[in-house]
């Protein structure tokens, strides 16, 4: 049986008499069919399984999307460091995503920002690590901060949302955000090939480029002129603004 006998009667016929318009229309559809088939091919690492599993559509339902976590109060329920040398990071995105989630200083819950009753992506590269907030720390407005719990950068693999991770300081990128102190604490995960990262000498040295990735990045996702990069500072100048932020946040209580 060759080919053409195996195609089905309506569409053999439409084939054989289109040799004009039908046959146009018939290698236009074709076109757009395969275009169609290999746009969801290409979109569903990056989109479909990304709002499915990250976005939060659960397969049980089939149509409630998370826009929340509740499990925990992620700001009072843990402490800023579980043992010496290291500190806990809560992972509020993960690398490679551009969903804007936080924890609430009301709550303590990790939610998804809303803006203008819209949940919030950043309209930017995705995230270039995990990043999140460290629990029981604060900057206040009389010490020139963004009156927020400290910012965590976390460089190694991803970490799922809602993690709290121990992981080794090793630098903090000195930055304001529209005229406010907004550090951010750069951290390595241990238990991660990262592991012999102890401090930023080693993270530049051992893995060159990253630090220049994160600071283009996080200079430029809000905008031209709107976050300022004064520094980049050492594993000393971070476990300092950590201390810092620990004892405001002792103050505050």
């Amino acid at each position: 049986m060759n080919r053409m006998n195996r195609t089905p009667e309506y569409l053999r016929k439409f084939i054989i008499a289109g040799a004009g318009e039908g046959e146009y229309f018939y290698r236009k559809a074709l076109k757009q069919a395969i275009l169609v088939f290999m746009c969801v091919i290409t979109l569903m690492p990056a989109e479909v399984v990304s709002m499915g599993r990250e976005a939060g559509f659960e397969s049980s339902d089939g149509d409630s999307l998370v826009t929340a976590i509740r499990s925990a109060d992620f700001l009072r329920d843990f402490p800023p460091s579980p043992s010496d040398g290291l500190v806990n990071a809560v992972i509020e995105i993960p690398a490679g995503s551009n969903q804007k989630w936080e924890v609430t200083k009301t709550t303590g819950h990790l939610e998804w920002e809303v803006v203008s009753d819209t949940l919030r992506i950043v309209s930017y590269l995705p995230y270039p690590a995990n990043y999140g907030m460290v629990p029981q720390t604060w900057l206040p407005e009389e010490m020139g901060g963004d009156n927020d719990p400290l910012d965590i950068i976390v460089v190694g693999p991803r970490l799922e949302r809602g993690t709290v991770a121990a992981v080794r300081l090793v630098g903090v990128i000195k930055m304001t955000d529209r005229g406010e102190q907004d550090d951010k604490l750069i951290a390595v995960d241990p238990e991660s090939w990262f592991r012999h990262i102890h401090t930023l000498e080693d993270l530049e040295s051992g893995f060159p480029g990253i630090t220049e990735i994160l600071v283009t990045w996080f200079g430029s996702y809000k905008g031209p002129g709107m976050v300022i990069i004064e520094s980049v500072g050492n594993e000393s100048e971070a476990w300092r603004i950590f201390n810092e932020a620990v004892e405001a946040y002792s103050n505050r209580l």
